[in-house]
């Protein structure tokens, strides 16, 4: 299972990236099985008496002349995109001709084979999916405008006799009779492994899909550097608590933290000992409550705030001690420079549902505290 969340999640990096060359070698590599299939049944087909009766040879010569050099081509690309994988270097020529040379063959396929019983408009519609993934729309364009001529130029030309239906095929596959066994096993090997590919990439995508939406949710909601809430979240969850005390009667506090003389850290230790306090005062808050159902966040900057549900002020008093006393044990190392942080707290009580006015008396205390000499919890 995590070899199987590791090499999504490096595909997904791929993904993100979307280079030339791995997207070339993907394409290749998905594409070349299915290459392999077709120039085989174009060999059986010219070779064995049996199913050579289906074909017309003289378009079979042609088909299978693609099909060898689809081959080649899927291959070639392989080997060249595996050898420079780790490259960065942009390569349109071959992003372009690549997946040009993938729908046009497609489509090319499902005129001589015929689109109307056969699976080779699901291999096509796969093949575009398939470079959608990796490629920009305007790689895929031309090959895509060459494909849609292709098909749309088809239907009059078979229908005033131009050109025949499938005119690969010496007789329509599907007369009402039993299916030859070469075309039963042909058809059959191709439609699966064109859907297990195309169910395969949908639910990927979807998955994907999810998670990017979670991510942005998240981004949304939390703050960066610390993983706590953000002021907006906070706010919306701490006025339905004011709500909810109003109908229930039960307490809510509220701590309002600050930490000291944090420009001085900035100051003598780098921004990054700053970073680093801040995040470990964010740990602190989730493991020194009652995480999550008490909730605390960034308020912003240095200075965080803490919803606690259910809890009066003698209560969060102890839980504000208890943060201040945890923080001020805590041992910092930047750069080989030892340090240590203190932290000032206003708590408050809620004021009959009114949520600003209790932020407020929480600010004030938490302004008596520094008035005081900082390092220590003042509640009212």
């Amino acid at each position: 299972m995590k070899a199987g969340s590791r090499a999504l999640r490096w595909l997904e990096d791929q993904l993100t990236h979307r280079r030339d060359v791995a997207g070339c070698l993907f394409v290749a590599l998905v594409a070349q099985p299915v290459a392999v299939q077709l120039a085989v049944m174009g060999l059986i087909g010219y070779f064995h008496p049996g199913a050579a009766a289906l074909f017309d040879r003289d378009v079979l010569r042609l088909v299978l002349v693609l099909n060898l050099a689809a081959v080649l081509v899927y291959a070639g690309v392989a080997v060249y995109c595996w050898r420079r994988f780790l490259s960065t270097r942009p390569r349109p020529a071959l992003a372009y001709g690549l997946v040009t040379f993938l729908l046009v063959s497609s489509a090319a396929m499902v005129l001589l084979y015929g689109h109307l019983d056969t699976p080779f408009v699901v291999m096509l519609f796969a093949s575009v999916v398939l470079a959608r993934i990796w490629f920009p729309l305007r790689v895929l364009a031309p090959g895509l405008a060459v494909a849609v001529l292709m098909l749309l130029a088809a239907e009059p030309l078979v229908r005033t006799g131009v050109m025949r239906y499938a005119p690969l095929l010496s007789a329509p596959m599907f007369t009402g009779s039993q299916l030859a066994l070469f075309w039963d096993i042909s058809m059959q090997v191709l439609t699966i492994s064109t859907s297990l590919f195309f169910i395969a990439t949908v639910i990927y995508l979807f998955a994907l899909m999810e998670r990017r939406h979670r991510t942005l949710e998240n981004l949304a909601r939390l703050d960066t550097l610390t993983g706590l809430l953000n002021r907006a979240t906070f706010m919306r969850l701490f006025e339905e608590e004011c709500r909810k005390q109003v109908r229930t009667q039960h307490p809510v506090c509220v701590l309002m933290c600050d930490v000291d003389h944090f420009k001085q850290i900035n100051d003598s230790y780098g921004h990054g000992a700053g970073d680093l306090v801040l995040e470990r005062l964010g740990l602190l808050l989730k493991t020194a409550t009652r995480f999550p159902v008490d909730v605390p966040a960034r308020y912003g900057g240095e200075e965080f705030v803490v919803l606690l549900p259910e809890t009066d002020l003698a209560a969060a008093q102890a839980v504000a001690g208890r943060i201040a006393e945890q923080l001020a044990a805590e041992v910092f190392v930047c750069e080989g420079r030892r340090f240590t942080v203190t932290l000032s707290i206003g708590v408050a009580q809620g004021c009959d549902g009114d949520g600003a006015t209790t932020l407020r008396l929480a600010d004030a205390n938490l302004y008596a505290a520094k008035q005081a000499g900082r390092n220590r919890v003042v509640a009212a």
